[in-house]
């Protein structure tokens, strides 16, 4: 099965290029100053390096191991090096889990779900109706202002996962 949003994968964030930033096990505080896990990694549509959402590791508060964090709903604390979301954990407790080595077998129907539950915690003073051709132009995907598409480098991912598959010796 072709996976409905091609464009889009996973990328650990150790596999980013942190010379200016480093978002690997990166602290995620929500806007109540709650920590809500740390970065583990990004989805990443490959063609244009923009970030979609960031897959956060809850370090075992939550339901799930993971979940992902619209990015629109993400800022950038440089002086302290963390990412706060603009939501609060009592909601993000509301979210879905995320698997990350299940993204690539889910249907449109299953993302679909993932990304409307997630709107109506997120975002409950908005009514959103969106079709898939339209849905990552919503402001809870806005591109950030702190992300560089530089930091994505799909040679050493590829190389990454080529090794971690055994392909290369």
């Amino acid at each position: 099965m072709d996976h409905p949003r091609p464009g889009l994968r996973y990328v650990d964030a150790g596999d980013l290029d942190n010379t200016m930033i480093t978002f690997d096990g990166m602290e995620v505080d929500g806007v109540d100053r709650q920590k809500l896990g740390k970065v583990d990694g990004f989805i990443i549509d490959r063609s244009s390096a923009r970030p979609y959402y960031v897959v956060v590791n809850a370090g075992g508060w939550f339901k799930s191991k993971f979940f992902l964090l619209p990015v629109g709903h993400v800022g950038l604390e440089p002086t302290e090096k963390k990412l706060v979301a603009d939501i609060t954990r009592d909601r993000v407790d509301r979210y879905p889990g995320f698997d990350r080595g299940e993204f690539e077998q889910l249907s449109e129907d299953d993302l679909k779900m993932m990304d409307d539950q997630m709107y109506s915690v997120c975002c409950v003073d908005e009514t959103i109706e969106i079709s898939s051709p339209t849905r990552y132009e919503h402001a809870h995907y806005r591109s950030p202002s702190w992300w560089d598409s530089s930091f994505y480098r799909p040679d050493r991912v590829d190389t990454m996962a080529k090794e971690a598959a055994g392909a290369r010796r």
